[in-house]
């Protein structure tokens, strides 16, 4: 893993965004099949929506909704330097716009979970 990781580091820094890009990309996928299956549970009536909904309550769910953050900040902060580099930011930046999105995303990211996990997950 700590060589995977060490080739898609300096030069390699556009390959490991784009696989990321897409690895997000496809999780949200996921979970808007999920979103749209648990809408879709409201034409049965409240009842029906609240058995749907039940199973959102645990601590593992919470925890899923901790890393559907982490996946969300990832791709919309990954596709904003995608954006900014086809509008002409130099080719020569891509390496500091990443690494830039990560660390904004870090601290995007800790700024909203943190609180999920303690009022949600903790229960605080």
């Amino acid at each position: 893993m700590k060589l995977l990781l060490r080739k898609y580091a300096g030069p390699f820094s556009g390959m490991l965004a784009h696989l990321i890009q897409r690895a997000t990309g496809l999780l949200l996928l996921v979970y808007l099949f999920l979103h749209v299956r648990t809408i879709y549970a409201l034409r049965g009536g409240p009842a029906a929506f609240d058995r749907a909904v039940a199973g959102f309550r645990s601590p593992l769910f919470k925890l899923l909704e901790i890393a559907l953050l982490a996946v969300v900040i990832l791709h919309a902060l990954n596709g904003l330097r995608i954006t900014l580099i086809d509008l002409g930011a130099k080719h020569a930046a891509q390496r500091r716009l990443f690494a830039w999105s990560l660390g904004a995303g870090a601290l995007i990211f800790l700024a909203g979970a943190i609180p999920l996990f303690l009022s949600s997950v903790l229960g605080r």
